[in-house]
C-alpha cells in the first residue's frame, strides 16, 4: 500500500519535512510563488501604517523609514512578530484583512494611513479607503510571481499559504480528492473546487500546519 502522500505549495525547513517523513508519509514540495522585494522610495511620515503580509514586514525593517510617532496596524502574528523583535509594537494586529477593516473604520477620520503590500494585494482596503475619502496612500514593496507547474501526483493533502499560492497550483492541477490545509479564510476561499476535507487555521505556524495534516491523514491511514 502506498504512502499517503503530503504536497506542501511551499519548500518547507528540513525538520518539517523529516517530520512528515518519520510519522510514515510520503512528501513533495516546491514553491508555487515566488516573492522578491522591489525598490521603493521612503514616504513621509504618516500617523499609522498597514503591514498585511509579513513579506512586506521583511522588505521594510530592512529600509531607513522613520518609526517614530507611527502606530502600527497588522494582518497575522507572523507579522506581529517580526515586527516586535525590532522593537515595534502594534495597537492592532487581525486575523484577516476583514478584521482590520473593521478596527480601520473606526479611526480613519482625520488620521492619514500607509500601507506596505506587494503587487497582489487584496483591493478591499483601498476600496474602503476610498469610500470613506481618507488621507490613505499604497505602496508596494514586494512582487509576487506566480511558478506555475504540472504536479504528476495524486497528493492526499496540499498545504495552501496564500491566495496566490492557490492560483499558481490550480492553473495546472485539479485539486480532486485531495485534502486541502490553508492558512487563513481568504486563502481556503479562494480555492476553486470543493476539496475532500478543507482544514483552515487562523494565524497559525507553518508547523501547526503541517502537524495538522499529519494527523489527518494517519487518522485515514488507521481508519
Amino acid at each position: 500500500m502506498d504512502k499517503p502522500l503530503i504536497l506542501s505549495t511551499k519548500k518547507l525547513d528540513p525538520a518539517l519535512r523529516e517530520r512528515i517523513v518519520h510519522n510514515g508519509l510520503a512528501y513533495m514540495e516546491y514553491d508555487a510563488i515566488h516573492v522578491s522585494p522591489v525598490a521603493f522610495e521612503l514616504p513621509a511620515p504618516t500617523d499609522y501604517v498597514i503591514f498585511s503580509s509579513k513579506n512586506a514586514v521583511k522588505t521594510v525593517l530592512k529600509s531607513a523609514y522613520a518609526w517614530a510617532n507611527t502606530q502600527v496596524l497588522c494582518v497575522g502574528k507572523q507579522s506581529e512578530e517580526l515586527l516586535f523583535k525590532k522593537g515595534i509594537k502594534t495597537i492592532k494586529t487581525a486575523k484577516n484583512m476583514a478584521e482590520l477593516v473593521i478596527f480601520i473604520e473606526k479611526i480613519a477620520k482625520n488620521a492619514s494611513f500607509l500601507h506596505f503590500c506587494g503587487n497582489r494585494r487584496l483591493a478591499v482596503l483601498a476600496e474602503k479607503m476610498t469610500a470613506w475619502k481618507a488621507n490613505f496612500k499604497e505602496i508596494v514593496v514586494y512582487d509576487t510571481t506566480l511558478n506555475v507547474k504540472k504536479i504528476n501526483a495524486a497528493p492526499d493533502a496540499i498545504l495552501f499559504y496564500s491566495p496566490s499560492g492557490v492560483e499558481s497550483h490550480t492553473n495546472m492541477n485539479l485539486i480532486g480528492k485531495s485534502s486541502c490545509f490553508c492558512i487563513g479564510e481568504t486563502t481556503a476561499k479562494s480555492i476553486p473546487e470543493q476539496p475532500k476535507e478543507l482544514v483552515v487555521l487562523e494565524n497559525p505556524s507553518i508547523k501547526t500546519l503541517v502537524a495538522k495534516a499529519i494527523q489527518l491523514l494517519k487518522k485515514h491511514q488507521h481508519a
